[in-house]
């Protein structure tokens, strides 16, 4: 699908607004690419990603960020937008044995005609206060969790770091709002397995966007793993609605990817139907 210079600009500035929101412990460019590391702790802040458009990539290009992440003990990792990444450079990665991993939604609407809620969210001071709870919410474990700290505390913007409880004070729903100029990023959603569909997320992060109306911002955004269905009826319902996709091709990764699709179908992964933007 064909995108005017106004679209492509304003996709290109979303992209941005993700990136210093949730910004890596290290970031390199390379030509075209910005190649972002942060010990290995989730794919969009471990991978490189093409900061303009790119048709194909040659074999040097692609031996350079190899280089890159082998020096950092890192498998290489390419995240592919759909604005402004071919179905050629998709190829040229697949011919090179990259699997195709986590297809994701980048989801946006605007704010001004946010219906307030009747009261604003439980916010908690600081990163360190708000990751036990995402622990507890997520039943997340182990040393990754170091690494999301490290993360959260290199966040540059004003931060809504939020928490539902129940009736008894246990954190059920938890997540994560920050501000960059009038973009206001959702992170880090999650409810608790046995507490799930009974509306604690949509209340979550309707307090948050109101938030960030509050600081002055007039667009929220979030990304979303395409396959959680019910993750994305919720956003549907909240009123953001599909901007762009991107996907992984990840190196030397057994069990990580699925089965190699066409580039077409990666580029049309909805259907028949012509490419997201």
């Amino acid at each position: 699908m064909t995108q005017t210079p106004d679209t492509l600009t304003a996709l290109h500035a979303l992209e941005a607004a993700a990136f210093a929101a949730w910004p890596a412990l290290e970031v390199h460019h390379q030509g075209p690419w910005q190649l972002r590391s942060s010990h290995g702790y989730t794919k969009r802040a471990n991978s490189a990603n093409a900061m303009r458009a790119v048709d194909g990539l040659g074999a040097a290009e692609v031996q350079a960020v190899e280089a890159f992440y082998a020096t950092r003990q890192q498998p290489a990792i390419f995240r592919l937008a759909s604005f402004c990444t071919s179905s050629r450079t998709d190829d040229d990665l697949a011919e090179r044995g990259y699997q195709f991993a986590d297809l994701s939604l980048v989801m946006a609407r605007p704010l001004q005609a946010l219906d307030m809620p009747d009261e604003e969210p439980e916010c908690l001071p600081d990163a360190a206060h708000w990751l036990p709870v995402f622990e507890a919410v997520t039943d997340a474990q182990g040393s990754d969790q170091a690494k999301h700290l490290a993360m959260l505390q290199a966040i540059p913007g004003r931060c809504a770091w939020g928490v539902q409880r129940n009736a008894v004070g246990e954190p059920v729903s938890c997540g994560l709002a920050v501000v960059h100029g009038q973009s206001l990023g959702l992170f880090d959603i999650a409810t608790r397995a046995d507490q799930r569909c009974q509306g604690l997320a949509t209340r979550l992060c309707h307090g948050l966007l109101a938030w960030g109306r509050a600081q002055g911002c007039d667009t929220a955004y979030l990304q979303v793993l395409a396959s959680n269905l019910s993750a994305v009826h919720v956003y549907e319902r909240l009123g953001f609605r599909r901007r762009y996709h991107y996907w992984y091709r990840v190196n030397e990764a057994p069990g990580c990817g699925v089965p190699q699709p066409p580039s077409e179908r990666v580029l049309r992964p909805l259907g028949s139907g012509p490419a997201l933007a």
